[in-house]
């Protein structure tokens, strides 16, 4: 346990209220000692003054039996007022009254009546008391002169026990609070390492192949928000788990199916299955369907190349009306094919533009090529330019069959393609609109893609846009 963050934290916490806890008590003990003993001093020093007084008045100014006795039942009074043993005394040292019988003051404790001050001092009395108590002794004047002195001696025991009785209050009330101190401690302890300790269970989960796995919020502090950002993590490696496998099965179907076809039309020429004068067709085919390998690998590498660091944009000013006239001119003879009507908007006629030239024309053959390939034959391609806010926008627009909003969230994604069922998009592997957000993305620019429904319900008008950079 002293190892986990749950033992390390309630320990930590223990000890430290342990060490404030016992530090206030040893203070709180000297401090009550110290105040308990000047308390006692301030009484003593109050009733030295009351005892001078009378001393004066029944012992000097009256000195029959009456004014004795008086004088002795007051001093009695003030000894069980202030739980202590009254001594009085002449200048001399011989013993006026005395509560407890004493019968001399040692000559260390006549300082206070030679040297005219208030003396504290341990004494058992020249042998009197059994330990030494605490003596306070002080002058008494009369008349401006010094004429004896009043002891008061308290039991040293009595002083520790009225201590140790704050003390133990102070004990007692202490134990409940830690009691209480260290259950919150516990709590607070549990709470912080108890989402610690499901976040690493879970990253075992996770690092099993348990992607899936997840961890309950149930706080907006720092240990709430780590609880997000693992959800949130966990999620991105589940999400990428997943594209990595549709990956390695969208390389793996697209990479089978040419192989297998060239293998299959090879070992048919050699075999004799395919005869001579039909070979010319299939060597077209498997020109083909090398063709298509071939730009699989390419597009492959251009976009493990667009991923590293190292990739750099060949920045240059150039025509995008131009650009796209010569993209459409390079693809006549398939929008001829499918008798597709091209119709081109640019404002202005003329739009210089920043980006890497080669990068920006393989995006215009992509919406071009997806355009021409996806939208019914007999239709019509719409191919707009113009600057808004001080960017240059161009738009492609096609009429085809209505994409879902579920697919249109994965256009982008690699190897994604819509409609797998029927698979239309034979000749494409699904990575012509990834590596056109790749190219958009590197140019710090954006692309949308919106497809607003027609009348039948099946069919919509599906537009791409992207921005560049005006010159």
């Amino acid at each position: 346990m002293h190892k986990s963050i749950f033992g390390l934290m309630f320990w930590t916490y223990a000890i430290i209220l342990l060490v404030v806890f016992s530090t206030i008590a040893v203070a709180m003990s000297v401090f009550f000692s110290r105040f308990n003993t000047r308390k006692q001093i301030e009484t003593m020093v109050s009733v030295a003054h009351t005892v001078e007084y009378w001393a004066g008045a029944l012992q000097i100014e009256q000195t029959d039996a009456r004014s004795a006795y008086a004088f002795s039942q007051i001093l009695y009074s003030w000894s069980k007022f202030t739980l202590s043993d009254i001594t009085v005394v002449n200048r001399d040292g011989e013993v006026f009254d005395s509560t407890c019988g004493i019968r001399a003051v040692p000559k260390e404790l006549m300082d206070c009546v030679n040297l005219n001050r208030t003396t504290v001092h341990r004494s058992d009395f020249s042998g009197f008391y059994e330990k030494k108590v605490l003596s306070v002794g002080f002058p008494m004047i009369y008349k401006d002169n010094i004429i004896g002195a009043v002891f008061f001696a308290k039991h040293v025991d009595e002083l520790r026990r009225t201590v140790m009785e704050l003390i133990m209050m102070f004990i007692f009330s202490c134990s409940f609070a830690m009691l209480f101190a260290f259950i919150l401690v516990y709590i607070q302890a549990k709470k912080i390492s108890a989402p610690i300790i499901k976040i690493n269970k879970a990253a075992q989960m996770i690092a099993a192949g348990n992607f899936g796995e997840r961890v309950e919020v149930t706080s907006h502090d720092e240990i709430g928000q780590l609880s997000s950002t693992f959800n949130f993590m966990a999620s991105s490696i589940e999400k990428s788990e997943k594209q990595r496998q549709s990956f390695v099965s969208d390389v793996s179907h697209e990479l089978r199916t040419p192989m297998t076809s060239i293998s299959g039309f090879v070992q048919g020429m050699l075999d004799g299955t395919i005869p001579d004068d039909k070979r010319d067709d299939y060597l077209k085919i498997v020109l083909e369907e090398s063709t298509r390998l071939t730009r699989l690998v390419n597009d492959m590498l251009e976009m493990s190349k667009m991923s590293s660091d190292t990739f750099k944009l060949d920045i240059t000013s150039f025509d995008i009306n131009d650009l796209i006239c010569k993209c459409l001119i390079s693809l006549e003879s398939r929008i001829d094919d499918k008798r597709l009507e091209v119709n081109v908007d640019f404002r202005p006629d003329r739009l210089i533009t920043l980006g890497d030239k080669y990068q920006i024309q393989r995006v215009v053959l992509n919406l071009l090529d997806n355009a021409i390939k996806f939208c019914y034959e007999g239709t019509e391609i719409q191919i707009h330019t113009w600057i808004e806010r001080g960017k240059a926008h161009v738009s492609v627009s096609d009429t085809g069959d209505i994409i879902s909003e579920t697919d249109m969230k994965n256009l982008f994604d690699r190897f994604f393609k819509t409609d797998k069922s029927r698979n239309k998009d034979r000749s494409g592997a699904g990575l012509g609109l990834s590596l056109v957000h790749n190219i958009i993305r590197l140019h710090n620019q954006t692309i949308n893609v919106s497809c607003t429904p027609l009348e039948d319900g099946k069919s919509g008008v599906t537009k791409f846009e992207f921005t560049l950079e005006v010159q």
